[in-house]
């Protein structure tokens, strides 16, 4: 009978620890659930392998990721068991079907997917079981979020109307040019030949001429270049660029432009004061910008209320 005492005594000695044990290796509880700390350690090495961050982590900063890593597994089990609740499921087919789309958006073959994958430490099988999760979570996002979010054409014109600014088009110009550059090493007489083919140029347009004919006859010449510049925001040109088109109306041709590269011509063909866009060209833009507001802010709250309806007990 003694030896019975005492085998039981012995007993309760030999399994205290290893209760205590168990207990210190729980990071959470989260309703029913339990959070290891083996697992949570694992975590934080599969990001650090992934980031190529395993060294230089100090001991601090390592504490500090667990509590955050701790806080992402929580909500990760907070949404495992909202999933299982609604019943919701993804086939093997949408799973593959997303993996397509990984490759098809990548431009890779399934065997470079999965060299990718084992540069950073990851395993097929876990990323299709990833993706799978992740699948999950859009639908359960869809279920529980999505459909609850709109936005009204009302809160777009308001959103249109206090930002106005942001769909106002800067005002612009848009110039064709004729440049005749001086060569490198210029003597005056280069200088005076190349005033003289610009002042001959320049005639030739003021009495009608066409701008790209006068260009083009012009072009053989070395140094001589030109075309259309493109849309210009008034103002950004040089300061005798802007004097020399300021006055200019449509069709126009400025004077001649001396600078230390050349002479130029310059024809103003459009002057745009500038415009605010519609309403109706802005309107999609504007819908998914509050829509994404929407859901980001319905997303915290919703995740939040979790938390609040949870059981959470953190052993870190």
């Amino acid at each position: 009978m003694k030896y019975l005492i005492l085998s039981i005594a012995l007993l309760m000695l030999a399994t205290s620890p290893l209760s205590a044990e168990t207990i210190s290796r729980i990071a959470a509880i989260v309703n029913q659930d339990i959070i290891t700390t083996a697992q949570l350690d694992r975590e934080i090495d599969k990001m650090l392998s992934a980031e190529a961050q395993e060294t230089g982590i100090t001991p601090v900063q390592r504490e500090e990721l667990r509590h955050k890593m701790l806080d992402k597994l929580i909500e990760d089990t907070l949404l495992n068991q909202r999933i299982e609740k609604l019943g919701l499921h993804v086939s093997d087919e949408a799973v593959e079907q997303a993996i397509n789309d990984v490759q098809a958006q990548n431009n890779i073959t399934r065997e470079q997917l999965k060299q990718a994958l084992v540069a950073q430490g990851i395993n097929f099988d876990d990323y299709r079981e990833r993706l799978r999760q992740q699948l999950l979570n859009f639908q359960l996002i869809g279920r529980e979020i999505q459909s609850k979010v709109e936005v009204t054409n009302t809160e777009m014109r308001d959103y249109y109307r206090s930002h106005l600014d942001d769909y106002r088009n800067d005002p612009y110009l848009r110039l064709s040019r004729i440049t005749f550059r001086l060569p490198p090493g210029n003597t005056p007489a280069d200088i005076a030949a190349m005033r003289a083919k610009a002042a001959d140029a320049l005639q030739q347009l003021r009495r009608g001429k066409d701008f790209l004919e006068v260009l083009m006859q012009n072009a053989a010449t070395s140094g001589v270049d030109g075309g259309d510049m493109g849309k210009i925001t008034e103002g950004s040109l040089s300061e005798s660029f802007n004097r020399a088109i300021s006055g200019l109306s449509v069709g126009q041709v400025s004077e001649i432009i001396e600078t230390p590269e050349g002479f130029h011509l310059l024809r103003l063909d459009e002057r745009n004061p500038g415009d605010t866009q519609t309403f109706e060209t802005v309107k999609e833009q504007i819908s998914r910008k509050l829509m994404e507001d929407k859901r980001a802010a319905a997303l915290t709250e919703w995740t939040e209320n979790l938390r609040k309806e949870a059981d959470i007990e953190k052993r870190l």
